[in-house]
This record gives structure tokens, sequence and C-alpha cells, in this order.
């Protein structure tokens, strides 16, 4: 099964109901108003980042080998019940997925459309600016937090594999939705 596939078996399966704790699925201003962000981002995101970050750099195939289904599946109910589970180091490729689905599940774009129409039509970095801060401040802090990441993903594309073009195909979707 390639890795799209497995992706999205993980993802189909995992459809829930917003409850009070759950942070898949549910928009950056309610988590924010359940006590779910931190200095502005979702705490299973820096949660999530912190730990690729940590010990998955350099994993050749991050963001485009899935990790187990089964592993994601527990990892999101822990999280979606208030939970901050444990990682293990030696699978690097199911946080790396988990990621993805966070951010591909999170509703609406990191960067709405309205915004995406406007970006796609500037051609100076003063006007791109000005629109980035006018997104909403959870969806901008966010925004940066991982581009922040992927830039040190990209820098370890020698051993990864994940130029910052392959790093777009996998998130430009999520961003962009």
């Amino acid at each position: 099964m390639g890795a799209v596939s497995v992706l999205s078996v993980c993802v189909s399966n995992m459809r829930y109901v917003e409850t009070p704790r759950a942070v898949f699925g549910v928009p950056l201003i309610s988590l924010r108003k359940s006590g779910q962000m931190r200095q502005g981002l979702p705490l299973v995101l820096t949660h999530i980042v912190e730990f690729v970050e940590k010990h998955g750099l350099s994993k050749s195939g991050l963001f485009r080998a899935s990790g187990s289904v089964k592993r994601c599946r527990e990892l999101r109910i822990s999280f979606d019940q208030g939970g901050f589970p444990e990682f293990d180091s030696g699978d690097i490729l199911t946080p790396a997925s988990l990621l993805k689905v966070f951010l591909r599940e999170l509703p609406g774009a990191l960067i709405p459309e309205s915004h995406r129409t406007q970006l796609l039509n500037v051609e100076l970095n003063q006007a791109v600016r000005t629109i980035l801060n006018s997104l909403p401040e959870e969806h901008f802090n966010v925004l940066c937090y991982l581009m922040f990441f992927l830039s040190r993903a990209a820098a370890e594309s020698h051993l990864n594999l994940m130029t910052s073009g392959n790093l777009s195909i996998v998130f430009g979707p999520s961003i962009f939705q």
C-alpha cells in the first residue's frame, strides 16, 4: 500500500465529533478557547514537531512514507482525549504522518481562500507581508511555526530527501486547502 493510501486510511478511519478535549479536526480558534494552545500554537502541533525535530529530521522518507496506521489511530485518540502520548524514537514516520493529518484536518486553511487569492495577485514583499499579517492570529502563528520547522527539515534534505519542493508538495495542500 502506498504512502498516500495508507495515510488516507488513517485519515478516513479517524473522523470524530468534536469533544471538549478534541484537537483533530477542530478550528484553531476553538483550540485557543479550550486552552489547547500555548504561546499561540496548538499543543498537539508543538508536541509532534518537537519530537520529529529531535529524532527524525535526518530520516530518509520523512513525510513521504507513512507510519503505522494502528499507532496513528491510537495516538490521535490519546490526543483527542486530552493526553500527550509518548512517541517511539524508532518510529519517526508515525508522528510525521500524524502531523500531516492534524494539518490536513484543520477546518478551513491556514491561508484561507480570500488571502490566497490576494497572495497570487501580488508581487511586492510588503504586500505579501500585509496579507499574511491580516490572517487570524492563530493561523499566522501556526503558519510561521510550521514554516520555520519545514525550513529546518529542508536543511537536512541531503539526508531526508525532502527538498523545499518536496515539502511544498506534501504540505502545500494542507496550508491552502
